[in-house]
Formats: C-alpha cells, sequence, structure tokens
C-alpha cells in the first residue's frame, strides 16, 4: 500500500537541493518523507483540481469532525469545534500563542536540543529564550524537573514548549514526565505550548500521550495550548495545514481574536482536502508506513550499533529521526559535517543547529526507501574507517 519509488531530485524541494553541487551527495535531512503521499490522498486532491477550479473555499462540518474523531479515537483528546483553530503551519500557531499569551521580554523555556525555528519565533517576537538542557540518561534525554523547577522560579519563564515525540532526540516523554511537567508549570503560572506534530508516528514499543487528553487532569489542560497537524505522518508539509486547540475560554478568546486579526485560518484549498482524507480514510496506511518505518529504524540502529560502535545513536521512540552522536572522533562541528560530506557524501542536519547540547551531534531521517537507508548507513562505514586511518 505504500510507495517508497519516489525521485525527488528535480523537486526544488529543501532536502534534495543540496545536490546541486555534489550530484553524489546523499541527503538524510529535512523532516518530511521520501515515500509517496497515499494514493488516497492524492485522488481526492485530483478530484478537487478535476472542477478546474481552485478558488476560496472554507473548512466544512466533515473536516472538523474528521480532526475531532481522529484526536479522540487515537490520542483520546476530547475537543468540540469551537475550540479548534485553523493555521497554516505549527510555527505560524507558536508564533501566534507566544506574541498574544505573554509579554515582550517574558522568557519562553525551551528544551535542548531543540527543532530550530523554536529559537527564532521566541527572539523574533522579542521575548527572552530560556535554553533548557536535557540530561542523557542510559543513552536517552530526561528532564531535570528539580532544576526545572529551579528555572522556572528564578527566570521571568510564562511559557514552556513541549515537543512530544521530541525533535530531535526521538524520545516519547512518559504520562508521569508530562504530568510532572504540568504541575511545575502550574504552581509557577507557566503556559504550556505542546507541540505534537510528531504524535502520528510511533511504534510498537511507545505511544505518545496528548497533554490535552484526559489523563493530564483538568488544572493541566487550562494551561494547554496544543498544536498539531497531519504533515508528518502523511507527508503533507507543503499543503500548508495544521491547527491549535485550547479548552481554556479566556485563552481560547484571545487566540480566536488575534487569528481573526491577522488572517491565520486562511489555509491552504488542498491542505484542506488532504488533511480531511488522511484523518478519515488514513488509519490503514499509517499502520503500515509506521510499520515500515519502524524497521527502518530497527535496522539503522542495530547496524550503528554492531558495525559503528563509534557513532552512538539515541533509539527514537517516535518520530523517524535518528539523534548521532559523533563526540568519540574529537572533530568540531564544522569539521564534522565537511568531512561526512566529503568522505561519505552524506549530508546530515547539523546537531549545533539544534542548540548547545547538540554539538557533536548529527539528525539522520530514516523515512526513506530502504535500500536509500542502507546506502548511508554504508557511507558512514566509508566516513568513520576513513577518518580513523587518519
Amino acid at each position: 500500500m505504500i510507495d517508497t519509488n519516489v525521485n525527488r531530485r528535480q523537486d526544488h524541494n529543501v532536502k534534495w537541493s543540496v545536490t546541486k553541487n555534489d550530484d553524489q551527495l546523499l541527503p538524510m535531512t529535512i523532516a518530511d518523507m521520501d515515500i509517496a503521499t497515499p494514493q488516497f490522498i492524492r485522488e481526492a486532491i485530483q478530484r478537487v483540481l478535476d472542477k478546474k477550479v481552485l478558488g476560496y473555499i472554507m473548512p466544512s462540518t466533515g473536516f472538523y469532525d474528521a480532526i475531532i474523531h481522529w484526536q479522540k479515537e487515537r490520542h483520546g483528546v476530547r475537543l468540540k469545534r469551537e475550540q479548534l483553530i485553523m493555521l497554516p503551519s505549527i510555527a505560524v500557531g507558536l508564533s501566534l500563542a507566544i506574541r498574544h499569551l505573554t509579554q515582550v521580554n517574558d522568557g519562553i523555556i525551551v528544551m535542548s536540543p531543540y527543532y530550530p525555528p523554536y529559537r527564532q519565533l521566541v527572539i523574533n517576537n522579542q521575548r527572552q529564550f530560556v535554553e533548557f538542557p536535557l540530561v542523557q540518561r542510559e543513552g536517552q534525554y530526561v528532564i531535570d524537573f528539580d532544576r526545572l523547577d529551579q528555572v522556572m522560579s528564578d527566570s521571568q519563564a510564562k511559557a514552556i514548549v513541549v515537543c512530544n515525540p521530541h525533535n530531535p532526540g526521538g524520545c516519547v516523554w512518559t504520562t508521569t514526565e508530562l504530568q510532572r511537567i504540568q504541575d511545575i508549570a502550574n504552581a509557577h503560572h507557566v503556559l504550556v505550548l505542546a507541540d505534537e506534530i510528531h504524535d502520528d508516528v510511533v511504534f510498537s514499543d511507545n505511544r505518545p500521550v496528548s497533554m490535552l487528553s484526559d489523563l493530564m487532569g483538568e488544572e493541566a489542560v487550562n494551561q494547554t495550548v496544543l498544536l498539531k497537524s497531519a504533515t508528518k505522518a502523511f507527508n503533507l508539509a507543503g499543503l500548508k495545514c495544521a491547527f491549535l486547540a485550547v479548552k481554556n475560554p479566556q485563552l481560547l478568546a484571545t487566540l480566536k481574536q488575534a487569528a481573526a486579526a491577522e488572517a491565520t485560518e486562511e489555509v491552504n484549498t488542498l491542505g484542506l482536502v488532504a488533511t480531511r482524507t488522511a484523518y478519515e480514510q488514513g488509519a490503514q496506511w499509517l499502520t503500515e508506513v509506521n510499520g515500515y518505518l519502524e524497521e527502518n529504524r530497527n535496522f539503522a540502529y542495530g547496524y550503528l550499533r554492531e558495525n559503528i560502535p563509534m557513532i552512538r545513536p539515541m533509539y527514537p521512540e517516535g518520530t523517524y529521526l535518528m539523534w548521532l552522536d559523533f563526540m568519540a572522533y574529537g572533530l568540531t562541528d564544522d569539521e564534522l559535517d565537511a568531512k561526512l560530506r566529503e568522505l561519505g557524501h552524506l549530508c546530515l542536519n547539523p546537531g549545533i543547529d539544534y542548540g548547545k547540547t547538540g554539538s557533536g551531534f548529527m539528525r539522520l531521517n530514516f523515512a526513506v526507501d530502504r535500500s536509500v537507508l542502507e546506502d548511508a548507513m554504508h557511507r558512514l562505514k566509508t566516513f568513520d574507517q576513513a577518518v580513523r586511518k587518519k
């Protein structure tokens, strides 16, 4: 049912554009998939195109119902239509929430390593970026809750961004960890901005819990702005459609007014069609693609552990992203990037772009055909052998 036979080299897409200067370079970077967008979604889009007019449309009742049903059945989040605000992207939603629910110079806590646009969203909105380093324990990231409590107490923080599953680490925060975050945030009157864009990319050994689910409790839910999209799981990033959900009536009213003033709900026509179709028809396809991604994860993780022990992979519990520790080679971040390209003809996302704690790391996207992933592993082996000989 899934189709991994795609060629994106001539698409002007962000991921493959790096090959224009080196046609031998293999990019394993940007967080979209080299797996075909589902055929049933492409067919739904084609039916719209066949009508010959791409004019103004508004989200239908069926569109909202599809979101509401998916979130309830898959994530235990009970929503009403009036609690949803449409967005072109998660980044737009985060910016909207930061700008209208906090004040200039307020602190925004972001766990590090972090998705790079978080920093710019905070700084460009004239807030203080409070980088909160995660701690590595037994090869996974954990949260130092005592330190988080201290940071919230000492800083001017008014919000914390929680990415679950975590990008770039791939860890899925447990219910206990999420409840602890909420307890500390509520004690300090800190708003929780929950970025759950990756939460449909799940594996058989883990399933993320939403911060807006009933498991969090009424008080926690009252302090949460949830941001989601079908784009990561169904490979729809270019169609620009996302949403936020808020249950607190005061926060919701503020964001609804802001969204109306800034016209953020004027989202892409084809994005509306694709999102509704994904949520109405996509369960079986998603199960299959997640199974394929899980096999890719297991292959890459096993290959690295067995064949290239100097590269220490973090085990992804969710997402199709693998966080790789290259510190054993003793290279600077610039040297590491350059040697991966020069010796392995491989392009990965430099970890330093994800904050101070990302130094010495690289991020690898394994949402590709298995043969491509095997090629990437062999290129890492070539890099390893060449560096160790010098």
